[in-house]
């Protein structure tokens, strides 16, 4: 999930941030977060090597330490790239965004600043925040396990069902196209509902032919990409002109 804490200059929302980071990983999740700050924020003081590095045209620059590493780049990712590197590399449970008050994502307000489209909460307590967070990584969790087809053959679609299930009134097994096996099917990064039927047959196919492949464990996670073909060069092409 991703949840945005906004709020005016020294309104606690580092604090709150900090709090709600400490709470969930004593909890078991795994968080990652970014941090919105001016232009003119310096992130490596002058002078220093890195520093040296980034003025000299370096691009991007990493900073690599025993227990972290740290990487400049111009231009900066916009937020949503930003967090989108988060979720793919590091698979977090939660990213949690400090300093952006707009966007689409549930925010939390903090201090005395108006709240905009998409607030969720306002000066919640941390136990609030926590509330909260759990049953939007439950709901996700839930629905990730979901094919996504919206059939409503259970009597509500996907993400109804997929609350009921997080708050512990019904369990998944509602689901009447639940798969046996999971399988992930995406277009161009897109997921792709993925029913009882298509998974069995898809699984089946593409196990059978893996078969009589070497180095392939039956039953072991697979993963296939296709690629479109590239278009052939003929020798001696030339561009006119």
């Amino acid at each position: 999930m991703i949840l945005g804490v906004y709020g005016y200059q020294d309104s606690g929302k580092t604090a709150i941030v900090e709090a709600m980071a400490n709470t969930l990983v004593a909890r078991g999740y795994k968080v990652a977060s970014v941090k919105h700050a001016p232009e003119t924020t310096d992130i490596d003081p002058d002078g220093k090597d890195t520093w040296r590095h980034w003025k000299a045209g370096s691009d991007p620059v990493a900073l690599q330490t025993g227990d972290a590493t740290v990487v400049l780049k111009r231009p900066g990712f916009s937020l949503d790239k930003a967090v989108s590197l988060l979720q793919r590399e590091a698979r977090p449970d939660i990213v949690i965004i400090e300093g952006y008050k707009d966007g689409s994502h549930p925010k939390v307000a903090v201090g005395d600043i108006a709240p905009t489209e998409g607030t969720v909460l306002v000066n919640p307590t941390v136990e609030q925040l926590t509330e909260y967070i759990e049953g939007e990584i439950s709901f996700e969790r839930t629905r990730a396990r979901l094919p996504g087809l919206d059939c409503t053959k259970c009597g509500m679609n996907c993400d109804e069902l997929a609350r009921e299930v997080a708050k512990g009134s019904l369990t998944i097994e509602a689901c009447l196209e639940l798969p046996e096996h999971r399988v992930e099917i995406s277009v161009g990064g897109v997921p792709l509902p993925v029913g009882a039927f298509v998974a069995e047959i898809a699984e089946s196919t593409i196990r059978g032919l893996l078969s009589s492949l070497k180095g392939y464990s039956q039953g072991g996670e697979v993963e296939i990409r296709l690629r479109p073909p590239e278009t052939p060069t003929r020798n001696g092409d030339r561009s006119e002109g």
